[in-house]
């Protein structure tokens, strides 16, 4: 609607006044101590870059860094030395929505400092490590919140929505650990251990320090080990430290009992066992 884009027009405009008048204050202010600086006073700038080096190195940094709106432009108007200082004096012009500034800067002829106190090789380092820590941060907090909106059940496994996958009818169980890794060493005993109870009854993928399976891996896994796998229904990053390895034991041996319909019978009809299989359906949350 035409009011609406008049209102956005307006809004951008401002943005783009505001970030330009932003700029130039923080370079203003910069310049109140840049100025105090004798003008004969040398900076023992030893590798000195030309004049049109200088201004296009302002130029990429106040482009990348300045904090100009999305479609603002820095253009170079010219580069002047000054004197003994071992400083270049840098006037460009900043353009946003349709409205222009002009911007006077100066730069150690080494091409290090902008102004004073702003170190540009050090300053664009710390921006893209803080945005690199940023996006690690979000996706490590995305995966918590989007395991947390599933299904869990007893030992902390999450409840799949997949069909349960089968080898020669026998649903699979998937281990994937390392040697590297402490809590896999933890782990790696107690599932051999449990899995031995159903021989013939499942099929075991004991990815133990092996690259097998890393499609069901990838599929189940956040990337961490260890990560167990039960019949595509049932799964989990982690090992079971916090409950013991007694109830650890007990709680894998419930959920494979499920998958394999309570057989071995001498192993699923125990009570202890019997009590969690009963409790799948209650602990899903």
């Amino acid at each position: 609607m035409p009011g609406e884009d008049k209102s956005e027009g307006t809004g951008m405009k401002t943005i783009g006044l505001l970030a330009i008048g932003l700029i130039a204050g923080i370079i203003i202010g910069v310049l109140v101590g840049a100025f105090a600086i004798p003008q004969t006073q040398s900076l023992g700038v030893a590798n000195t870059i030309t004049s049109e080096a200088a201004g296009e190195k302002a130029v990429d940094f106040l482009s990348d860094y300045g904090g100009l709106p999305p479609g603002g432009n820095v253009t170079l108007i010219n580069v002047t030395e000054q004197g003994d200082a071992n400083l270049y004096k840098i006037a460009v012009n900043l353009s946003a929505q349709g409205m222009s500034k002009t911007l006077e800067s100066y730069m150690t002829k080494d091409g290090k400092m902008l102004l004073q106190g702003v170190v540009i090789d050090e300053f664009k380092e710390e921006v893209e490590q803080q945005e690199q820590q940023r996006k690690e941060a979000e996706n490590r907090s995305r995966v918590p919140q989007q395991e947390q909106q599933k299904q869990t059940t007893i030992g902390n496994f999450i409840v799949g929505e997949d069909e349960i996958c089968l080898e020669e009818d026998k649903p699979i169980i998937y281990y994937f650990g390392s040697d590297g890794c402490g809590y896999c060493k933890w782990e790696h005993p107690i599932i051999v251990n449990v899995t031995s109870n159903f021989e013939g009854y499942i099929s075991l993928h004991d990815n133990m320090n092996s690259d097998a399976d890393r499609d069901i891996f990838s599929k189940y896994s956040t990337g961490g080990v260890p990560t167990l796998v039960f019949g595509c229904k049932y799964y989990r990053v982690g090992a079971g430290t916090g409950m013991g390895e007694e109830q650890e034991s007990k709680a894998l041996t419930a959920l494979i009992c499920d998958l394999t319909d309570n057989k071995p019978v001498d192993v699923c009809l125990d009570p202890e066992i019997e009590a969690l299989v009963a409790q799948l359906g209650l602990h899903i949350s």
